[in-house]
């Protein structure tokens, strides 16, 4: 059997099929039973981890509140105390005021009243200055001692923060470590109410330990740790999946089973440990998949991180426990279509042979056609012909299309080689019209003229030929004569135009040298008899070589530019009248100016200000100018690198109008 047969192929291309619908459907299968299983057990997993953290979360509200309560009743002392310190300063500072004694046995007496107070066995009251030191003491340790290195749990020094606390709101609360030599040791973490005693700019304060706080805490989370390992310890999921919660000082809360304790620290692929990933878990309480594999199979494992508590609580299930239904339903389905398969392979030899053999005839007859004559008629052959009529189906609709493209090959080619012989006489006659066009610009000038003026002009069509132009010569009074335009249409009706427009310009200037009369004359010549209502934009200047004056008429085209010596471009404003072609009877203004040694005239069409680049943008004015607005150089080279940035520009995009150019430097 040859593969290159159309039987073969018709049958390889059904054993191809069964083979990707078997694949495919048990692919599928197994896929959307493993997609099942598994969005079943991590669903399950994930309410028993919601469970878990909902548990903690509140077994760590109860605390929180515990610990609260009992900060706010320790608060309450403080206060009362305060009060009570508060009011014994106002009685010894009122003595003061009012004469019985001196202010300085008033805060003498102050002073041992507050160093001999005993509140309890923990508490005392202390007072210091606004120079942080302290002036008296239940605590004798801290008499006369500098408050300024003492910091509280938010970082900030104690005794600075809490005097212009006081002193703005009257009262405030810190936690901090005495003694100062402790703060990153052992000392004892206490926590003080402070009040501001205005009359002597002190601040007093009520100091308790936290200790019992903080063993009270710690005993509530030991309980709770024990409950959560006891519940939790015992529990499975799947078949042999397990939790674990691991605590932030590397303690194990929960550990998981003594069979899998180096899960933590194998590696996955990439070289990381399960422990090293799970210790990236946010702390933003929500559950974070993964799947992991240790060298031992592949995991899938939800994890979630507890802020409050410092615990991630870890879910770990193996894949193994998943894929076994869809491997099972895989077996059997490859049973059943190995059976199918064999019995579509022979209907398919069957079917394919019936099929291939009308089309091996037309498959003759279509090499027979090269050696025909396509430009005649030719009779086909009967049996080819039958081929429609005989077969209904698919192979008789293809004799039917192979008899209809023969018929219409053979127009079509007579067609297309009429088409060609036209296309060829087309294109040779707008390659005589261009070699015409570029045949009617200006030859060079003289050498005595060159010596006189710097002139170079550049002209690129936009098409095979264009409308735009320019011209310059010598007038009968050896002034110089130039002219640039633009017309309003493009390819050959717009390049007979140019032709006429150039023609008027040289007949008329043989009789008149005055630029505005002219273009007077040029302008009821294009506008007698103007069907199609085409226009040009004209610029007719005469430059007087020896003393640079320039007098110049200009019909609705754009604005000279004159390059300075030191660079500075301006514009040659102002309009003699509009276009030409228009309207019969127009007058146009002259308009003049100096053309100094060393400045140069640059006239230009809209081909180059409106060329665009592959986003649409145009070249524009500025850009323009900008690259004019350098010091004169010869006439070509400022051609050139205009022309040079306009493509540049361009970056490769279409030319979608004429560009003409003409440059005239005065040396």
């Amino acid at each position: 059997m040859s593969l290159r047969s159309l039987r073969s192929k018709i049958f390889l291309l059904v054993v191809a099929l069964l083979l990707a619908v078997a694949a495919f459907v048990m692919l599928t299968s197994q896929r959307n039973v493993t997609r099942t299983v598994m969005n079943s057990e991590r669903h399950a997993v994930s309410n028993v981890m919601e469970l878990v953290l909902r548990d903690a979360e509140a077994r760590w509200g109860a605390l929180l509140a515990d610990k609260i309560s009992t900060v706010r009743s320790g608060r309450r002392q403080l206060m009362q105390s305060g009060t009570v310190v508060a009011a014994a300063l106002g009685t010894y500072a009122d003595l003061a005021e009012r004469g019985i004694m001196t202010p300085g046995a008033a805060k003498g007496m102050a002073r041992a009243w507050i160093n001999h107070l005993k509140l309890d066995d923990r508490r005392y009251a202390f007072v210091y200055d606004a120079d942080f030191q302290v002036l008296a003491s239940g605590n004798p340790d801290m008499i006369d001692r500098d408050l300024s290195s003492l910091s509280d749990f938010k970082n900030r020094p104690l005794a600075q923060a809490l005097l212009e606390e006081s002193r703005t709101s009257g009262y405030g609360f810190a936690i901090y470590r005495w003694p100062p030599s402790a703060q990153r040791g052992d000392g004892e973490t206490r926590y003080a109410y402070f009040g501001y005693f205005r009359p002597w700019n002190w601040v007093f304060a009520i100091s308790d330990s936290a200790q019992d706080v903080i063993e009270q805490i710690e005993t509530r989370r030991a309980q709770l740790e024990n409950s959560v390992r006891d519940t939790l310890s015992k529990m499975t999921l799947a078949q042999s999946g397990f939790i674990f919660i691991a605590a932030d000082d590397g303690r194990m809360i929960v550990p998981p089973p003594e069979a899998r304790a180096g899960l933590l620290d194998a590696k996955d692929g990439g070289g990381e440990t399960l422990r090293a990933l799970l210790a990236r878990q946010d702390g933003g309480g929500k559950l974070r998949s993964l799947r992991f594999d240790g060298g031992d199979g592949p995991w899938q494992i939800e994890s979630a991180r507890f802020a409050p508590l410092g615990w991630t609580v870890v879910a770990v299930v193996p894949e193994s426990d998943l894929t076994a239904p869809a491997q099972e339903l895989l077996n059997r389905q490859a049973l059943i279509f190995v059976g199918m398969m064999l019995v579509a392979l022979v209907c398919a030899w069957l079917v394919a042979a019936r099929i291939v053999r009308p089309l091996e005839t037309l498959t003759h007859y279509a090499r027979l056609l090269p050696e025909q004559d396509l430009t005649a008629e030719s009779a086909v052959p009967a049996h080819i012909a039958a081929l429609p009529d005989k077969h209904k189906d698919e192979v008789g609709r293809l004799a039917a299309s192979f008899l209809f493209m023969d018929r219409k090959l053979r127009e079509n080619v007579a067609r297309l080689m009429r088409e060609t012989t036209a296309r060829e006489r087309f294109e040779s006659e707008l390659n005589i019209a261009r070699a015409i066009q570029l045949g009617l610009l200006p030859v060079p000038l003289s050498p005595i003229t060159r010596e006189q003026i710097d002139l170079n002009a550049v002209m690129l069509p936009a098409k095979e030929v264009g409308g735009d132009l320019y011209d310059y010569f010598t007038l009968p009074d050896g002034r110089l004569c130039l002219a640039i335009g633009d017309v309003s249409d493009k390819g050959v009706p717009a390049a007979l135009f140019m032709a006429v427009t150039r023609t008027l310009i040289r007949a008329t200037a043989e009789d008149e040298t005055d630029p505005a009369l002219i273009m007077q004359k040029i302008n009821n010549r294009l506008s007698e008899n103007n069907p199609n209502m085409m226009f040009v934009t004209l610029l007719i200047g005469v430059l007087d070589m020896t003393t640079g004056e320039l007098q110049w008429a200009n019909a609705g085209h754009l604005p000279p530019a004159v390059v300075g010596a030191d660079g500075v471009v301006r514009l040659l404003e102002g309009r003699s009248g509009p276009a030409c072609g228009v309207q019969e009877d127009l007058t146009y203004r002259c308009l003049s100016t100096m053309l100094a040694p060393g400045e140069m005239l640059v006239g230009y069409t809209d081909g180059i200000t409106e060329a665009v680049n592959p986003q649409n943008a145009q070249y524009g004015d500025p850009r323009l100018l900008a690259v004019l607005s350098n010091p004169p150089v010869p006439a070509a080279n400022l051609a050139k690198r205009l022309l040079e940035d306009v493509q540049a520009f361009a970056d490769g995009a279409e030319q979608s109008d004429d560009i003409t150019l003409i440059v005239i430097r005065r040396p």
